[in-house]
């Protein structure tokens, strides 16, 4: 179902979902390190921190694929949403989609309007130019305040989950999830829960 929407075939994650965590288990890990580290040491995990984004991308990928596969159990696809999500929301949140939003519909309301229905030099005395401004102004600021909500919630779910002490918790579980799962159990097996 996932592979029709998409174009590509990616069932392939399922069953790479053991090394997927491991890898957002480093990532997760090297960006508390990055931020304890001095010198050299610092800089390689900000290094492999920079490409958490990626990684998150990834992990939110498989985790989708697995859950809408069925073929993993909620401690697998739960702990691949949460990194992902805590590794892609934070750099994500400082990107100012609302008003890029706002501004995209609001260009487009007035150049539609311009290009397709072209207005006289004035209407009803007021000049075309203020009724192309109105035109980009309303939508913009009906998109911008609509979306701006949507982005406060991104920011603040990106603060908590892309938080250091939660990121090294999120880390420790992927890797050792990843580990189990590599030994056909889990941790909710090995905890006997």
């Amino acid at each position: 179902m996932l592979s029709s929407l998409v174009g590509l075939d990616l069932s392939v994650l399922a069953g790479l979902a053991p090394y997927v965590l491991i890898l957002g288990g480093v990532v997760a890990l090297a960006k508390l390190v990055g931020v304890f580290s001095k010198g050299a040491a610092g800089t390689v995990a900000k290094a492999v921190g920079f490409f958490g984004f990626f990684v998150g991308v990834l992990l939110l990928a498989t985790g989708m694929v697995v859950f809408l596969g069925q073929t993993g159990k909620f401690e697998v696809w739960g702990l691949l949403v949460v990194t992902g999500l805590g590794l892609v929301l934070k750099p994500l949140s400082k990107v100012p989609f609302s008003a890029l939003l706002g501004l995209a519909v609001g260009l487009a309301c007035a150049g539609l309007l311009y290009w397709y229905f072209p207005l006289p030099e004035t209407v009803l005395g007021i000049s075309s130019m203020w009724i192309y401004f109105g035109v980009f102004l309303v939508p913009a600021l009906i998109v911008f305040l609509i979306f701006k909500f949507a982005e406060d919630l991104a920011k603040f779910f990106g603060m908590i989950l892309g938080s250091w002490p939660v990121m090294a918790v999120l880390g420790l579980l992927c890797l050792a999830q990843g580990i189990l799962l590599l030994m056909n159990q889990s941790l909710l097996l090995f905890f006997g829960l």
